[in-house]
């Protein structure tokens, strides 16, 4: 039944504007058919009251009349509309046909929940205030008399209740799903904004934002921490002869591959074009050059997308004062131009002495320091 029930009425996605109204008029208008027929059946047998019983029956044939004009147009708007007159209207007649009783106050407590939710702010506010005004002038008309508390009033508070739990429930699972959605998408939106759309690595703005943090923070440490600027040799050839297509494999899987190699301990980006920079945490400058020269003799000695492709990397030390991610960029790029005009498919190193030297003279050096 109730399966019944929910399939006939308009089908939203869950992203679109009308798809959480939808689901509250559908959730009332069975919770108030249920509803209405029930006291329909209590009113007439049990307390034998025709009068409510006319009210309730008159509720029961309004919300099913809705229910079904809801399913042939699916219109979002004016059923919205017509659910809360229903609501509202119903609500102070029943208040008026007990002549204002305080306890039966608390059905106006209902209306402003639905009319905010279905029709906005501004008409929710207008219907809400003609609602009030009503029970405020009845409570004032009474005023000095007994109050006598009976089986009504009682039926009146634990009804009231139950539909304010209902309502702020549904209310609430609407909020969360609306929370998590919007954090989803800032999510989202957050990784488009700090990734190269075709490598799917970070881009230039993200590791120019990680540099300079790192950058801070080693001023208080004594980590040591180096970049690697890297640069695909000769790509504008692979371009000019096999085309941008084929260009864009080999870089996505030459992505692919530094994310393989390195990534867990690295943070990785594309420069822009053929030119990738790596900052390796944790790491010597000794032991970032020899990195670099495992990297590269991994990838001449292997085809990326079935091309022979060799890479030439400019490598640095961040150093832990005085620095800032100009002057660290400048470094690597010194040394990887020094890479590239002394025959490329090299490791070079720019020490914090400003001292550029190849892979090979780098580690001579080294050597020779700790053999002093």
């Amino acid at each position: 039944m109730l399966g019944f029930w929910y399939s006939k009425s308009p089908q939203f996605a869950k992203d679109h504007k009308d798809f959480w109204r939808a689901r509250l008029i559908t959730h009332f208008l069975l919770f108030s058919t249920a509803y209405f027929f029930i006291l329909t059946v209590l009113n007439i047998f049990y307390f034998e009251q025709l009068d409510l019983a006319l009210i309730d029956c008159l509720g029961l044939v309004i919300s099913l009349t809705i229910y079904f004009w809801f399913y042939k147009s699916g219109n979002v708007n004016v059923t919205a509309w017509a659910v809360t007159l229903m609501a509202s209207s119903l609500a102070i007649l029943f208040i008026i046909s007990v002549g204002g009783n305080p306890f039966s106050i608390l059905w106006a407590t209902l209306i402003p929940p639905f009319a905010f939710f279905l029709i906005g702010r501004k008409r929710g506010s207008i219907i809400s205030a003609i609602a009030f005004s009503i029970c405020a002038y009845l409570i004032y008309t009474q005023q000095q008399q007994t109050i006598t508390i009976g089986l009504g009033a009682l039926f009146n508070t634990i009804e009231v209740s139950i539909a304010h739990i209902l309502i702020f429930r549904f209310y609430e699972k609407t909020r969360s799903l609306a929370y998590q959605n919007l954090s989803n998408l800032n999510d989202e939106i957050k990784k488009l904004a700090e990734t190269d759309k075709l490598t799917e690595l970070y881009n230039r703005q993200k590791f120019d934002a990680e540099l300079s943090a790192l950058i801070t923070k080693s001023e208080h440490s004594q980590a040591s921490h180096c970049l690697l600027m890297c640069d695909i040799d000769y790509f504008k050839r692979i371009n000019d002869t096999y085309g941008h297509l084929v260009g864009d494999k080999v870089l996505k899987e030459f992505a692919h591959l530094l994310q393989q190699k390195i990534g867990e301990q690295a943070l990785i980006a594309r420069w822009g074009g053929e030119e990738f920079v790596i900052i390796l945490l944790n790491t010597t400058l000794l032991d970032a050059a020899k990195q670099a020269n495992e990297l590269r003799s991994l990838i001449s000695s292997n085809t990326v997308a079935n091309m022979p492709i060799t890479i030439s990397l400019g490598v640095t030390a961040i150093q832990k004062s005085n620095d800032s991610v100009l002057k660290v960029l400048e470094r690597a790029d010194k040394a990887l131009y020094f890479a590239k005009h002394h025959g490329r498919n090299l490791v070079c190193i720019n020490d914090n002495n400003a001292h550029v030297t190849c892979y090979d003279t780098f580690l001579k050096l080294v050597d020779d320091h700790i053999n002093e």
